[in-house]
C-alpha cells in the first residue's frame, strides 16, 4: 500500500516553508553595542535631583520633627546610594560607554547639594511647626536665619554624614567596579 501524502517515485515534493533565518545564526556572535563617548548628563542631573530631593525631605522629617540625628547616617548612605544609582542610571542607561569622570563629579556636587537641601528643608519645617509662636512664618523665617538656625546645631555627626553622602554618591556612580567580569576559579 502506499502513502496518499508522500509523493510517488518521479514526482517533486511540495514546496516546504523556508525559515526566517538558518538555524546557524544562533551561534553567531551579536552585533557589537555602539559604545556611548559622552554621558548624558541633562538625563544624570534630573535623575540625581529627584533622588537628592527625595532624601533632603527624609533628612528633613527625622531632623525637624522627629530630633533625631543619629538615623541622618543611615539615610546618608542611603541616599547617597540613590544619587549615585540616579547619575549612573541617567549618565549611561546601561550601556557600554568610554570612561567618564563628569558622572562622578555631578554625584559628589549632588551628594553635598542635598545635604544643604536637607538642612534647609529642616530649617523651614522647624520654623513651620514652632510651638507657641504668635509671628506669621515669614516672619519668623526673617527673625531666625538659617545660619543663626543651623550654626549651635552642626556637629561632628552631620559633617560625618555629609562625608558619607558625598562618598556613597562617588562610589555609586562608578560604573567600572560594578561591570567588571567575576573571575572563574
Amino acid at each position: 500500500m502506499t502513502d496518499p501524502t508522500r509523493p510517488q517515485p518521479g514526482e517533486t515534493a511540495a514546496p516546504t516553508t523556508r525559515l526566517a533565518r538558518p538555524p546557524s545564526d544562533r551561534y553567531r556572535a551579536p552585533a557589537p553595542e555602539m559604545i556611548l563617548e559622552r554621558p548624558a548628563l541633562g538625563r544624570a542631573l534630573g535623575l540625581g535631583l529627584v533622588a537628592g530631593l527625595g532624601t533632603a525631605v527624609v533628612t528633613a522629617l527625622f531632623l525637624a520633627i522627629l530630633s533625631i540625628t543619629a538615623g541622618l547616617l543611615a539615610i546618608a548612605i542611603l541616599g547617597g546610594w540613590l544619587v549615585g544609582v540616579g547619575v549612573r542610571t541617567g549618565a549611561w542607561s546601561g550601556r557600554p560607554h568610554r570612561p567618564s569622570r563628569a558622572p562622578l563629579a555631578l554625584a559628589a556636587a549632588l551628594g553635598a547639594v542635598t545635604w544643604l537641601a536637607g538642612l534647609v528643608l529642616a530649617w523651614l519645617v522647624s520654623m513651620a511647626i514652632l510651638p507657641d509662636s504668635v509671628k506669621p512664618y515669614l516672619d519668623r523665617l526673617t527673625s531666625t536665619p538659617f545660619l543663626d538656625w543651623v550654626s549651635p546645631q552642626l556637629g561632628a555627626l552631620d559633617f560625618v554624614a555629609l562625608a558619607l553622602l558625598v562618598a556613597v554618591a562617588w562610589v555609586t556612580a562608578h560604573t567600572g567596579a560594578l561591570e567588571r567580569p567575576i573571575a572563574k576559579i
